[in-house]
């Protein structure tokens, strides 16, 4: 009576149009994050944040999970990146190039600190740690004679009696 109603047939389809539309921009954004630099993850994370808060269409559990995977995607990237500069760390440090390996280390060691508060696993984290020992013992360790180690060889050489 006098205009109003319960519910239109119109605003059902509006309210259904709009989350559905708010869905799709979760999706998108999510799919943007999948193998985003950690840098743009976290942007793109903060953005969905964000508009996950001012967003009133979507349900609560479906906004909780996609803050969840966001999160786990952001986290999986600082990995990637982690992993790909301590390994070329180790690379650098069986070339000899220190000065180089210790930046890699640096940028390595930040990527994993971001990775742990986001919640990496605890295996990765221990793998982490073995490759970061690795590339710290590997390289800069040349003695010009002979050490406690490696004494100097005084033994006459024996020769090859199997050439007749």
């Amino acid at each position: 009576m006098f205009g109003f109603s319960k519910t239109t047939p119109n605003t059902d389809d509006a309210k259904a149009a709009a989350m559905a539309a708010a869905r799709k921009t979760v999706r998108d954004t999510i799919h943007e994050l999948a193998m985003a630099p950690p840098e743009q993850a976290e942007r793109l994370t903060g953005r969905l944040k964000s508009y996950l808060e001012a967003d009133k269409t979507l349900p609560f559990d479906y906004k909780q999970k996609a803050r969840q995977k966001a999160r786990e995607l952001e986290c999986n990237s600082n990995m990637r990146v982690a992993d790909k500069l301590m390994h070329l760390a180790v690379q650098l440090a069986a070339d000899e190039h220190l000065s180089e390996r210790t930046k890699k280390l640096g940028d390595a060691r930040r990527y994993f600190s971001k990775a742990c508060l986001l919640g990496a696993d605890q295996e990765w984290r221990k793998a982490f740690d073995r490759l970061n020992e690795t590339a710290m013992m590997t390289g800069g360790v040349h003695r010009a004679g002979p050490s406690r180690a490696k004494p100097l060889d005084t033994a006459p050489s024996n020769p090859n009696r199997a050439k007749g």
